[in-house]
């Protein structure tokens, strides 16, 4: 199953694009969203393997949009009006290019070739070869996308010290700013690297390679001045941070 989402601005092509969807066993749609800001939590959240994508959209173009993700972004099948954006789409390495008004032939195109790219990536055998690769892949994905208001920001991992989470909110403390966020502590777990950062209490996150000294319940970080508190629930798993040094 190829689980896909619409980024659209204009209801009528959702519409469309969701019945075509629904005509196709092998896609799943996922989401739809009026645009890429809104798409951002999901598409964060890895879930995403297919996006049908406006081009022209009034917080963010769709080729601005794909550039932001970077290596982080799932098959991309551009839906435009306009013909004049096809040479940069394929520059960007997209899918395919749908200009508007497309029939359901020429949306089946689009999917088959979607198919054939997940099937091949399915259909290959691991390797200590490939899995090398697949490695040196996932460390060019160094920073996460954070939506504010209406904008997107990328933060690098390496710049983030820790992150504070307050109800609804969240504050990302990096060597050189603070980034106020409106979102989860869980949400924002999700699009961290599992090996970098560490929950270390029910209102912080830290990211582990910094953290220098564990005394009692409380951590030192490197360019924090203030410690950090561990929880009881979380206070083995920093120990063994320690051991394993």
């Amino acid at each position: 199953m190829i689980k896909c989402i619409i980024i659209d601005d204009e209801f009528p092509a959702r519409i469309l694009l969701k019945e075509f969807i629904e005509k196709i066993p092998t896609l799943e749609l996922i989401g739809s969203y009026k645009s890429g800001i809104d798409a951002l939590p999901t598409l964060q959240a890895g879930e995403v393997d297919l996006m049908f994508l406006d081009i022209q959209m009034p917080d963010i173009t769709g080729v601005n949009f794909v550039k932001m993700l970077g290596n982080r972004k799932p098959l991309v099948v551009f839906t435009t009006a306009y013909s004049e954006y096809a040479i940069e789409s394929y520059q960007l390495d997209v899918l395919d290019y749908l200009l508007k008004p497309f029939s359901f032939d020429r949306f089946m195109q689009a999917v088959g070739k979607a198919i054939a790219r997940t099937s091949s990536v399915s259909a290959s055998e691991p390797t200590a070869n490939s899995n090398k690769a697949e490695d040196e892949t996932e460390n060019t994905n160094d920073f996460m996308l954070i939506k504010q208001e209406h904008k997107i920001s990328r933060v690098k991992f390496d710049s983030i010290l820790y992150i504070e989470g307050l109800r609804e909110y969240i504050t990302i403390h990096c060597k050189d700013e603070k980034i106020l966020v409106r979102d989860t502590l869980k949400n924002i777990t999700d699009a961290l690297p599992p090996d970098k950062f560490k929950r270390v209490q029910k209102s912080f996150i830290v990211r582990t390679d910094i953290i220098k000294t564990l005394y009692g319940n409380q951590i030192e970080i490197e360019g924090v001045k203030d410690p950090i508190p561990v929880g009881k629930l979380y206070l083995d798993s920093i120990k063994k941070l320690f051991k394993e040094k």
